[in-house]
């Protein structure tokens, strides 16, 4: 488990990688290539991934870092890696590109395949949200700490969906919810859309196509820290992190004034 007077030095080094992904942002020069997986990487997200990883270096001294920029680590050594770190020095790469703001930093702390730890900072609001184990979620902005939820559920409810990942399959769901419930849809990029779930500003989110470990593992505890939850999609099951394969599957993400979730898993 992360030591509490580990929280401000991790808030401020993603605060840190957070500022240089900015200065990109605002100097247009993305230096864009496509990974062998057709997924954009700028220059930010490599900037990013140096600057946290130097950091963690020094603030968990020996915990290694599996981060979306250095998965080719083989499973046989990263099987060993207990605890570890999860990270997404920039997630939402198609919105940093697309310049609609809607981008973040993920990292998790892993523990026997599950988050304890989990931290998101969005550089555009210079919002962080927050969450360890056992201790409830936060939000913080303008040096103002809030405990999440924020809001309550007023009877309507708000469905998550990805702006550039949004499937075939997740329409589907949502069509069907739609004929039983009243709802309204909300459109966010990165992992954001986690964050939202956790204020309780949003209710449900639907991911039943691809994702990745880095994707949602600092969610997970943000939502489950506020008192929502995360089930696998057709299984009941809590996602595992640092597995063999990093993809994870469907899952639907609920707030924490979501009564009736399990008749939607």
């Amino acid at each position: 488990m992360i030591k509490s007077s580990s929280i401000p030095l991790i808030l401020s080094l993603l605060e840190k990688a957070g500022s240089e992904i900015l200065n990109i942002y605002h100097d247009g020069n993305f230096n864009i290539l496509v990974k062998e997986d057709n997924s954009p990487v700028t220059r930010a997200d490599l900037a990013s991934d140096k600057i946290i990883k130097t950091g963690l270096a020094e603030i968990t001294p020996g915990v290694n870092v599996f981060s979306e920029e250095t998965k080719e680590v083989s499973f046989t050594e990263r099987s060993k890696w207990d605890p570890l770190w999860i990270l997404d020095p920039l997630d939402g790469t198609k919105e940093f590109i697309a310049r609609n703001d809607e981008f973040c930093i993920s990292l998790a702390l892993i523990e026997k395949r599950s988050p304890v730890a989990g931290f998101i900072y969005a550089p555009v609001t210079k919002t962080s949200w927050y969450a360890i184990k056992g201790e409830g979620a936060y939000k913080m902005m303008n040096n103002v700490k809030e405990r999440l939820p924020v809001e309550s559920r007023n009877g309507l409810f708000r469905i998550n969906v990805s702006r550039s990942h949004f499937s075939d399959r997740e329409a589907v769901w949502i069509e069907k919810f739609r004929r039983q419930n009243e709802a309204v849809i909300e459109i966010w990029g990165s992992a954001i859309k986690f964050c939202r779930i956790a204020e309780g500003v949003s209710d449900v989110y639907p991911k039943l196509s691809q994702i990745h470990e880095w994707d949602m593992a600092a969610g997970h505890l943000i939502i489950e820290e506020s008192g929502g939850r995360i089930i696998e999609y057709g299984t009941g099951k809590v996602p595992a992190y640092n597995k063999e394969d990093y993809h994870q599957p469907p899952f639907i993400a609920f707030g924490p004034g979501v009564k009736e979730w399990k008749k939607w898993t």
